[in-house]
């Protein structure tokens, strides 16, 4: 499988960051990738893909390999972007008001479209399986979830003859991290993602006479300093747990005792156990808290993804194909953080390891922010990465 693993060439780079800048300038959000997944399919056809299949509503995946043996390998990458104005004055910036790839997910769709040219040329040196699977909905869209729901793991995505996967990598371009460093953590790398409305219901008055009412701002305040406590002294501080209220909304008038507020929030949790207990905890406090200021709390909590989680053989075997793959400086093990990702849900069925591939630096935009680059230098590394990863699964 020299073929496979070879390194890009100049060329193969040259076309690799192409597809990424068109993918830049034509970004979609969540479950609305309807261009992206044409011009996909496009492409993979002009490659010489066949049997392309649509999995997860606006998701694609293809099936590589001779199938001699059951060892089947999904390799996934996201298809969305965000709700986000770019400003970063890039000749190829979003020609999309309001739309942004500010997460690197058209370079990770590059960079998968890289390895399937791949795998189109040389898949039949591959014993085994490989399940090429394009994403979408990452950014709260549970994709990964609708996917799997398609048959995608249980292979009743490709007529009820796909391979059972077996196991899944995936990767993640860094802005924290400088060019040539692969981080892949073992356990839980990512955390799980709550989100959280709290409405506070108090009986509303005039400003002047604050003992005639029951006053839901005041009420909702402390139930956001209350909700802090969870961090503090309800889960084991082994555990890391945040619960941010990102939005408090109430309130019509200077000289108006608000009778409503609504609050909206995140919490994050990297423990199973943790995470089953955050809804009853959160909700316990914001009622009690409501009613000790004689109002009422209405709780909604919604999970978005599980807490991704490296199995640790694999992520072991990425550190190992990482430090021999030219471009890598640095391979680090301890990265952690509470963002989420919903590759979560696919490793949380299969084993696997998602890692991230340095594309800034220190002085980098963070992910998410309307001036966030990336440095297309790491393109060709978490390509080369994850060529080797498929290349050492089966054997070579």
């Amino acid at each position: 499988m020299s073929a496979l693993f070879a390194p890009l060439s100049t060329a193969e780079i040259a076309e690799l960051v192409h597809w990424r800048r068109h993918l830049h300038q034509e970004p979609e959000l969540s479950l609305e990738e309807h261009d992206t997944q044409a011009w996909l399919l496009q492409t993979l056809a002009a490659l010489g893909a066949t049997d392309v299949r649509k999995v997860g509503g606006t998701g694609l995946a293809l099936h590589f390999g001779r199938g001699e043996t059951d060892r089947a390998l999904l390799l996934r990458a996201d298809m969305d972007a965000l709700p986000v104005d770019e400003q970063t004055g890039l000749a190829f910036a979003s020609r999309r008001p309001g739309h942004m790839h500010a997460c690197g997910h058209d370079g990770h769709m590059a960079c998968l479209l890289a390895v399937t040219k791949r795998l189109i040329a040389h898949g039949e040196a591959i014993a085994g399986h490989v399940i090429v699977a394009f994403q979408p909905g990452e950014e709260g869209g549970r994709g990964a979830v609708k996917m799997i729901e398609d048959g995608l793991l249980d292979g009743r995505w490709l007529d009820g003859r796909g391979p059972k996967v077996q196991a899944a990598y995936g990767l993640h371009l860094w802005s924290p991290l400088p060019v040539g460093v692969i981080s892949c953590a073992a356990g839980p790398t990512m955390a799980a993602v709550d989100d959280f409305t709290i409405v506070v219901r108090g009986r509303g008055g005039h400003g002047a006479l604050p003992h005639t009412a029951d006053d839901a701002i005041v009420a909702a305040a402390h139930v956001v300093v209350a909700l802090q406590s969870i961090a503090s002294r309800r889960a084991d501080p082994l555990e890391p747990v945040v619960v941010t209220v990102g939005s408090f909304h109430g309130g019509s008038a200077f000289n108006v005792i608000a009778e409503e507020v609504v609050l909206r929030g995140t919490a994050r949790s990297f423990g199973k156990a943790v995470g089953e207990e955050l809804p009853a905890w959160l909700t316990h406090i914001a009622q009690a808290t409501a009613q000790a200021h004689g109002a009422t709390a209405e709780v909604d909590y919604k999970r978005y993804t599980v807490a991704l989680r490296n199995d640790p053989a694999m992520a072991d075997r990425l550190a190992r194909v990482a430090q021999a793959t030219p471009g890598v400086t640095a391979v680090d093990r301890e990265l952690r953080m509470m963002a989420g990702e919903d590759m979560a849900f696919f490793l949380d069925a299969v084993p696997g390891c998602f890692y991230f591939v340095g594309c800034g630096g220190p002085q980098a935009e963070p992910h998410h922010s309307p001036r966030f680059v990336v440095d297309e230098a790491a393109l060709p590394i978490g390509v080369n990465v994850m060529l080797g990863a498929v290349t050492e699964f089966f054997g070579g």
